[in-house]
Formats: C-alpha cells, structure tokens, sequence
C-alpha cells in the first residue's frame, strides 16, 4: 500500500481572505482513504458568495466537496463519513431542504452523518453551513459489485 501524503490542488478553490495564510490542505489522500477539512461557501478569493443563505450555501459546499473528493481520485460514493455544521438558528424547513441537497449529491443509502448545531456564526460572518468527510477509495466500486451479487440470487 503506499502511505504517501498527496494534497488536493483543484484550481480556483478557495483560499482564507488576506488576514493570513492557511497552512493545510483542502483534502489529503493516503492510501485509499481521503479526509476533506471544512468546506465553505466561499469564492477563489475567500470572500462569502451567499451570505446567510444556507440552502444556497449548501449546495456550494457540496459542489466544493465533491471538488476535493474527485481531485483526490474518489467519488462521492466513496464518501463513508459525512459532517455538517451549521451556524444560527435553522428552522425545519431549512433544515430539510438543506438535507435534501447534501444527500442528493451521494447514492443511496448515503454515508454515516451528523449535523451540528454551534451558535451564531462560523469563522467567518455570513458563513451558515460547512460540510468535512472522510472517504474509502474503490468502496463505492465494491459497494456496486456487493449490490450486484445479492441481485443475482
């Protein structure tokens, strides 16, 4: 198995705005496994592309995540753990569009998730939702020949 690091570099993602440098990486592979750290609505420049507005923050963090994952050489099905933080208060409806998006982006049955509620903001104002996941290379392949098996009986 080769435990070689490799970052993700996918052009024109997002960088922090010019208060500092960020140190690490969007999403780093070893082996098969793959881990994506927060992901935001953010432009190439670090500036919030829809403030306040979750449902539209959602489906660029999934867009971003999905981004990394692929750069990386995994696919969404690969995905096995799946994290989302949310910032303010989040009404059902909200909730449930934003829930609707995220899991419409993996095939089914989805990855293990939580949801995490922390207050009024995340690093940055305007910022409502950031998503991090963990993935297994190859494990939706295998998953799809599982499925395959157990269909042919």
């Amino acid at each position: 198995m080769n435990l070689e690091r490799r970052h993700a570099n996918v052009p024109g993602h997002w960088q922090v705005p010019g208060r500092f440098q960020i140190n690490h990486s969007h999403g780093i592979r070893v082996g098969d496994m793959i881990w994506v750290g927060g992901q935001e609505d953010l432009d190439e420049n670090g500036n919030v592309r829809n403030p306040g507005d979750v449902v539209a923050q959602c489906h660029s963090v999934m867009q971003s995540l999905k981004a990394v994952i692929e750069d990386l050489g995994g696919t969404m099905g690969d995905v096995v753990q799946f994290n989302t933080f949310y910032a303010g208060e989040l009404s059902f409806e909200e909730w449930q569009r934003t829930y609707d998006i995220r899991f419409g982006y993996f095939p089914e049955p989805g990855p293990t998730a939580t949801g995490i509620l922390i207050g009024e903001e995340l690093n940055l104002p305007g910022i409502r939702v950031e998503v991090n996941a963990v993935a297994v290379v190859g494990s939706a392949a295998a998953k799809a020949a599982a499925g395959a098996d157990s269909t042919e009986k």
